[in-house]
């Protein structure tokens, strides 16, 4: 026996060791796949919100709030008041919305990714126990399902922000603009 034998006997018995654990669940490791995908796919749509776009229609209708806010005191007629009432409406709350938790979503999606990944590695290798292995689980699916909520939420937001937006900016600009000076 060389003096190379041990080594190789104990470098075969580390990788015996590791290929025993390294799918002890592949039905849980399947599932954590699964959320990890879902997880992505989410991100990917948060990623679609361009900010910037949503930035410079929120200092757009700051200049307008109490311009806005003072033609809304006024008797419109329903034809005008109800394009204004929405416009403002749409830039008033779904735009805060979609600006302040587009950035949160993003940080949490990553959290919950990360989170996904440390559970993925604790499972492949048997790491841990099935209580809390279960318990888990159930956490990151519950934290996905309400992740999932505010993408929804915040991507329905943006699209009534941008519909708004398109369809009223520049009528509302107008309605909004000093008249022009008599001669």
């Amino acid at each position: 026996m060389n003096a190379r034998t041990p080594i190789l006997l104990l470098a075969a018995l580390v990788l015996a060791l590791g290929a025993c654990t390294r799918n002890a669940h592949p039905e849980l490791l399947a599932e954590v796949d699964a959320m990890l995908h879902r997880a992505d796919s989410l991100r990917q749509l948060v990623d679609t919100i361009d900010l910037a776009a949503y930035d410079r229609m929120d200092s757009v209708f700051r200049g307008q709030r109490s311009a806005l806010e003072e033609l809304l005191k006024d008797t419109l007629a329903k034809e005008q008041a109800v394009p204004i009432g929405n416009y403002y409406r749409a830039m008033d709350r779904s735009l805060g919305r979609v600006r302040k938790q587009t950035t949160d979503l993003r940080t949490e999606l990553e959290r919950s990714r990360t989170q996904l990944t440390d559970l993925r590695h604790d499972i492949a290798r048997d790491r841990l126990p099935e209580g809390p292995r279960t318990t888990y689980l159930q956490q990151e699916r519950l934290m996905l399902d309400q992740l999932e909520k505010g993408v929804t939420t915040v991507l329905r937001s943006a699209g009534t922000c941008q519909r708004e937006w398109q369809a009223q900016h520049r009528a509302i600009a107008e309605l909004l603009a000093p008249p022009d000076p008599v001669p």
